[in-house]
């Protein structure tokens, strides 16, 4: 009696084309609207490749719908920064001194200050961190380019990556590079921020163009 009684439930509501499980109200759009939890039994695996081409999820209204990964990934809400040095930059006599990258090519969160040169993660998780920079003129002693991390504000700095050698020049030539480049990982907390310092104990000039090919540093969210 119980079967047949779910048997004609089913039937009449078919009829009426919609059908609504724990509501008398379905929604207009769908055919079978399910107020509360939905557990499938018995399901066939699909193969790994299938998430190569599409995934089913939820919308904003709860309906199950097919979207491609392609389309998933381009609006998953991830940190894509590209900041870059367009005129020179002077450095006095310092050990390490914030280089102030004063423009973005691109800033999909808006995370990068580039009045103070500074990178504020808006969500946690793992980012790649990468920069040059290219002296302009001639340059002797020490020069590094170090990226720090440190906590809200600027507090507990630790350095997380470096190059730094000694610059030489003979009869007014460099011998040794002009540039400096950097790139690592990093785990980030909400709130925590990247810096990029410049280590030198001689007053010198960092190069900039409009283009921003001789110093710049690209921030992404990979995880």
């Amino acid at each position: 009696m119980h079967k047949f009684l779910i048997v004609l439930y089913l039937f009449s509501s078919a009829a009426y084309s919609q059908i609504g499980i724990g509501t008398v109200t379905p929604h207009p759009d769908v055919i079978l609207d399910v107020n509360g939890a939905l557990r499938v039994r018995n399901y066939s695996e699909g193969k790994d490749s299938a998430a190569k081409d599409s995934l089913v999820v939820f919308d904003g209204r709860g309906v199950l719908q097919r979207i491609s990964t392609k389309k998933l990934l381009s609006n998953i809400d991830k940190s894509l920064v590209k900041a870059k040095l367009t005129t020179n930059q002077s450095i006095s006599v310092a050990s390490y001194i914030t280089i102030v990258f004063n423009s973005k090519d691109f800033d999909l969160k808006n995370e990068f200050n580039t009045a103070t040169g500074v990178f504020s993660a808006k969500d946690s998780g793992i980012y790649r961190v990468s920069a040059q920079i290219r002296t302009a003129g001639l340059s002797a002693g020490d020069l590094g380019l170090a990226v720090y991390k440190s906590d809200a504000g600027g507090s507990n700095l630790i350095k997380i990556a470096e190059e730094r050698f000694l610059n030489f020049s003979v009869l007014g030539i460099n011998v040794s590079p002009p540039t400096r480049s950097v790139s690592t990982l990093v785990e980030l907390s909400a709130g925590e921020e990247i810096s990029f310092k410049l280590y030198t104990l001689v007053g010198l000039s960092l190069a900039g163009s409009s283009s921003g090919f001789d110093s710049f540093c690209a921030i992404e969210q990979v995880h």
